[in-house]
């Protein structure tokens, strides 16, 4: 994902200009303008950038996606659609252009991966056939149900984590805002990990002994990125985990022995 974006909304008219650490707002009742600054976090294998900064009293926190996006008042595609959150809890939507490399020539969509095909070459086939995750739905219990929102602080994590194809089995939100995320190796080694929503990881890893080692309870899921392999047997049952814009973003396992 690209650092920098030109972004605009219409019906409230604003715009918000990102520049890796910096960023412009301007609305038609502020032309002048005012100069954040913040923070961002690019999730690649998620088609999506994070911007989080000050903004008055709270935070301007601006989502942006890998997804066509139509400004029909201006009668233009753009290659980003994006989303923002005010101090004030209303969400404004937008579409983005970029300048900057990676290069959006073409269309968004040779830069996604095909759901239909993942593309590594240690996945086994079968995982294209596998069904769609609908999170939505997931019974009470099951911390997948927040993934999306837990994602940010997964991949620091993951990135975080030793030893070979690390992958999630449990996430949850903390009562300071912050996540925590198990993960657990090839090697059969498990670590927990405390990360922001931006993804910082703000406290080191723990390696995780003796009883500690029950990673996960009852029918709970084990998250891996697409990147990864997720767990191979018979005994897992597998769902793919895609994006708004149909790309795929990983695998939940759940296993059923």
């Amino acid at each position: 994902m690209p650092s920098e974006y030109k972004c605009n909304g219409n019906e409230p008219f604003w715009g918000l200009a990102i520049d890796g650490e910096h960023a412009g707002w301007a609305t038609p009742e502020e032309p002048e303008g005012r100069t954040l600054e913040g923070s961002f976090l690019p999730l690649d294998y998620a088609g999506l950038f994070s911007w989080r900064g000050s903004f008055g009293e709270g935070d301007l926190v601006a989502f942006v996606t890998q997804r066509p996006c139509s400004d029909t008042m201006a009668d233009r595609d753009h290659a980003y659609s994006i989303s923002v959150s005010l101090p004030d809890g209303s969400v404004l939507l937008g579409c983005c252009d970029t300048t900057s490399k990676p290069s959006t020539e073409g269309s968004s969509e040779s830069s996604r991966v095909d759901v239909d095909k993942p593309q590594a070459q240690d996945f086994d086939e079968s995982l294209a056939d596998s069904p769609i995750a609908v999170l939505d739905e997931k019974p009470p219990g099951d911390w997948s149900k927040d993934l999306f929102a837990l994602l940010p602080a997964i991949e620091g994590c993951v990135a975080r984590t030793p030893g070979s194809s690390p992958r999630v089995v449990k996430a949850w939100s903390t009562t300071n805002g912050e996540v925590g995320v198990r993960t657990w190796n090839a090697e059969a080694a498990g670590f927990e990990c405390v990360a922001t929503g931006q993804g910082s990881v703000v406290q080191p890893l723990i390696a995780l002994t003796g009883e500690a080692m029950g990673l996960h309870d009852g029918w709970s899921p084990v998250f891996t990125p697409r990147d990864l392999s997720p767990p191979a047997g018979e005994c897992y049952q597998h769902e793919r985990v895609v994006g708004v814009g149909g790309e795929l973003i990983g695998w939940l396992s759940y296993d059923t022995c």
